[in-house]
């Protein structure tokens, strides 16, 4: 779906695509552009004045649940909205109350709370809100609208829940007196825990839940550590605050299901000196890289890991070495994000680095916790934890998407959650240590039996490669693990081109490649993505982010084909001709004559 001054426009549902095209002028016929379904009449003219006001057509990507707009995208040539020195949060609020019926809204000022505002390195500005009812957050219900360096609105996001207004807010209980529930829960699901493991980060916060289909339900949301046994988990539980009832739940705690080594081979790694010897941290960057050792414990931070000599590391223990190869390869995946996306740290402030290498006994895992990265030394499945430089990009990349977009772990966005660290890790081992084969897979130097993933053949690591096969599960946080194959095959064949396996009738015949592709997702999950954002609102942020990045129309033509080979939207392929023969296009922002219409 490529928007230029003059554009065909698409009108697509959340599960797939249907077109219509118009050519645009100062008259639109905004009943031709309209979904074809539940659309209001409200909804319509809301839409008409919409077209009319900004002076631009709009592309609408329709929720498929609440038939609200989860995507709309405007071109570059409508009414400036975001003055210089204006203020972005009155802004965006004026604009939404403006067009508030699109929405099924009613009173925007007091539905929408500002999250944090940003002006990037392309001049754009952006601004995120979270949605309240009476002051009362709705569980992953979000809007983002983004403004061009001019102060146009070019596009909106939303996860809006409408129809909340009637809905009873007076809880009948306090939450405390739901905690025992959740802690008995909790204990029975893990056998090897007591109640002394639990550690309560968030004991109930009054919200409003209505995902998954749910009706809308007031309730206490609750945060539980439990980092023992051969599961850890950081449960997120939801209790309806009326019946007592667990209603949803899911473990946060975001692993890659095992994987790292030991040592392979020789590394070279930054320290500090301690007294009269050595620590694992490396301030080279401007960052904190610190690495400790849990020493078969199921404990982190742990142990900051020490030397009296500059030559002999992490010797004489289990899983000897594994030390040496986070703690290097952490160093390797902060330089990438400094150098490619000019992140400082995880946090993008230049908060620490913390990894923590032989965790727990012969643990097949690793996972991102919300505070840092651990790496068991591994079992049946795994070689010692740490040493896959693909596997600690990984687990770093979900500490960006929790620092961003913060995907909720769960469903399509905690598959697309998990996609997002599986393609940055290839990016990472592509700028590391190039290899067109094996940069494509995950886990291929720790895996007993073989990589954990594969790329370009997901079903080589049981998952499915297209929307045809997409599996709908209990298990998983509902499939986070397995349907992150679907993302991760339009990543490769956007990137390098080819056929998906599962819709071999759809050829991506060429890729725009890593440099790009890299900037692409990037951008897409950190200033598109919503904490619920789906399978096909990804795919319109992705494609988003391809204009702000000054894709050409033949490149973005090559990432739509690459949504549509996997299934997740539909349509055929516009003819693709070969990006290495055509001209580059100009980066943008970079016309030094060109004044900045926004200040914040």
């Amino acid at each position: 779906m490529k928007k230029q001054a003059f554009f065909a426009l698409a009108i697509v549902a959340a599960a797939g695509c249907s077109s219509g095209a118009q050519d645009s002028d100062s008259s639109v016929d905004s009943e031709r552009n309209l979904p074809t379904d539940g659309v209001t009449e409200t909804q319509k003219s809301a839409f008409t004045a919409l077209q009319a006001t900004t002076k631009q057509s709009w592309v609408w990507i329709q929720h498929d649940k609440y038939k609200t707009p989860m995507h709309l995208d405007g071109s570059r040539n409508g009414m400036v909205v975001l003055k210089k020195g204006a203020n972005v949060e009155k802004t965006t609020v004026d604009f939404i109350t403006e067009h508030k019926g699109l929405f099924k809204m009613r009173e925007p000022a007091k539905e929408l709370v500002i999250e944090k505002t940003e002006k990037d390195e392309l001049g754009m500005t952006h601004a995120r809100f979270q949605q309240v009812t009476h002051g009362v957050p709705v569980v992953g219900a979000e809007l983002a609208a983004h403004y061009d360096k001019h102060g146009h609105v070019t596009s909106i996001q939303a996860n809006y829940i409408p129809d909340l207004e009637g809905l009873d807010l007076n809880p009948a209980f306090e939450a405390k007196s739901a905690l025992s529930t959740v802690k008995a829960d909790i204990l029975g699901k893990m056998a090897e825990a007591e109640e002394s493991d639990l550690v309560i980060a968030n004991d109930g916060k009054l919200v409003v839940f209505a995902l998954e289909g749910k009706p809308a339900t007031l309730a206490y949301e609750y945060t539980v550590r439990a980092m023992v046994g051969n599961e850890p988990a950081i449960w997120v539980t939801t209790v309806d605050a009326k019946t007592g009832d667990i209603i949803d739940q899911y473990n946060n705690l975001q692993t890659i299901e095992a994987s790292g080594q030991g040592v392979t081979g020789p590394q070279k790694f930054e320290v500090s000196q301690s007294g009269n010897g050595y620590v694992m941290t490396d301030t080279s960057l401007g960052v904190s890289i610190r690495t400790y050792s849990a020493r078969q414990q199921q404990t982190t931070p742990g142990t900051l890991v020490t030397s009296t000599s500059l030559t002999s590391w992490d010797t004489g223990v289990a899983g000897a070495g594994a030390a040496v190869d986070a703690h290097a390869y952490a160093g390797v995946v902060a330089k990438y994000y400094k150098e490619k996306h000019a992140r400082n740290a995880i946090d993008g402030a230049g908060g620490a680095m913390i990894s923590t290498a032989h965790y727990g006994t012969n643990y097949d895992n690793a996972f991102w916790d919300g505070t840092g990265m651990s790496y068991g030394d591994g079992g049946t499945a795994f070689k010692p934890l740490s040493a896959g430089l693909d596997v600690v990009a990984h687990e770093f990349s979900h500490g960006v998407t929790e620092r961003t977009s913060n995907l909720r772990y769960q469903n399509q966005s905690g598959a697309l959650n998990e996609a997002f660290s599986d393609i940055i890790s290839s990016f990472v081992e592509a700028y590391a240590k190039p290899d067109p084969t094996n940069n494509w897979l995950l886990g291929e130097l720790v895996g007993r039996n073989g990589p954990l993933r594969n790329m370009k053949e997901p079903a080589k690591g049981n998952q499915p490669a297209n929307m045809v096969q997409y599996r709908q599960t209990t298990q998983d946080n509902g499939g986070v693990h397995i349907n992150s194959g679907i993302i991760n095959n339009a990543a490769y064949l956007m990137t390098v081109g080819g056929k998906n396996p599962a819709g071999q009738q759809v050829e991506v015949k060429y890729g725009i490649g890593i440099d790009k592709a890299e900037k692409l997702w990037y951008r897409a999950n950190t200033k598109y993505f919503l904490q619920t954002t789906n399978f096909a609102q990804a795919a319109a942020g992705v494609l988003q982010a391809a204009k702000d990045i000054g894709l050409t129309e033949n490149e973005t033509n090559i990432v739509d084909c690459a949504w549509k080979a996997t299934g997740v939207t539909t349509g055929t392929c516009a003819t693709l001709t070969d990006p290495k023969s055509t001209t580059p296009p100009t980066t943008p922002g970079s016309d030094p004559t060109t004044p900045d219409g926004t200040d914040d």
